[in-house]
């Protein structure tokens, strides 16, 4: 008897283990299913846009002029009825050379030591104001670059999902009607989910690499890198509204 309880109870502990792994590999999508059930489409669109707000708000000191994708933009690369790049110079994107050249010109370089001139007053740690407007300088064109590839990482997102969703939208329409069955659509619609996951994790590792890459080239200039911290939430928080503003749209 003792024996049984103790292979049950390592039964239960194996599958609570497997739950547990799903519900972590899956929390971003549970939390958008969640969003999508208990929410309507009204306030998660009211949702994205305080979102945006907040973002633009933490870039306000950096001079951005480049701008996030909007949802009529989004729909248009869903939809197939704009590309990518057209996108991307709406929204003030430049070409990855150009931004490369942009950023080549705001990379620190080591200098000896000098002290400030007899004009310039010293701000509190001994840095001149000189000094600290360079610092601001390198900060709002290394912020800037940074925001432009986010948002240009946000828009070939969109854009893939939208040739994704047009080639689904194919296989289905080039089946026979004998062929036109639930269980082939929702074979095509799993085909689909599995990709829409492979892309995500993608997206994400992407993301965080560029967010990487900007943290250490601003803290190597000494410049605060909470910016970034605002970006990835934006990143995440704009994710989960999209997820669930689709999730209503399509599945309602």
């Amino acid at each position: 008897m003792k024996r049984w309880k103790k292979v049950l109870l390592i039964v239960l502990l194996a599958l609570l283990a497997v739950i547990v792994g799903i519900l972590i590999w899956q929390r971003d999508n549970i939390k958008a299913l969640y969003i999508a059930l208990t929410t309507d489409q009204e306030t998660i669109l009211k949702n994205m846009e305080q979102s945006k707000q907040e973002l633009e708000d933490s870039l306000t000191d950096y001079d951005i002029t480049v701008f996030a994708p909007t949802k009529e933009q989004n729909e248009a690369l869903l939809d197939g009825t704009a590309s990518a790049d057209e996108i991307k110079t709406a929204l003030g994107i430049d070409d990855t050379d150009d931004q490369n050249a942009m950023s080549s010109g705001v990379e620190p370089t080591e200098k000896p030591e000098q002290s400030p001139a007899p004009s310039e007053s010293l701000k509190p740690g001994g840095q001149s104001q000189t000094d600290s407007d360079s610092t601001q300088k390198q900060a709002n064109a290394l912020v800037e670059k940074c925001v432009a590839e986010l948002y240009a990482c946000q828009v070939d997102l969109m854009a893939e999902l939208g040739s994704m969703k047009q080639k689904a939208l194919d296989e289905w329409n080039s089946l026979d009607a004998e062929e036109q069955t639930t269980q082939r659509l929702q074979q095509i619609g799993l085909d689909g989910l599995m990709k829409c996951y492979d892309l995500e994790v993608a997206t994400d590792q992407e993301v965080k690499a560029i967010l990487a890459t900007y943290r250490t080239k601003l803290e190597a200039i000494g410049a605060d890198t909470a910016v970034l911290d605002s970006l990835w939430k934006y990143y995440s928080d704009e994710k989960a509204s999209q997820k669930a503003y689709y999730i209503q749209k399509y599945f309602n």
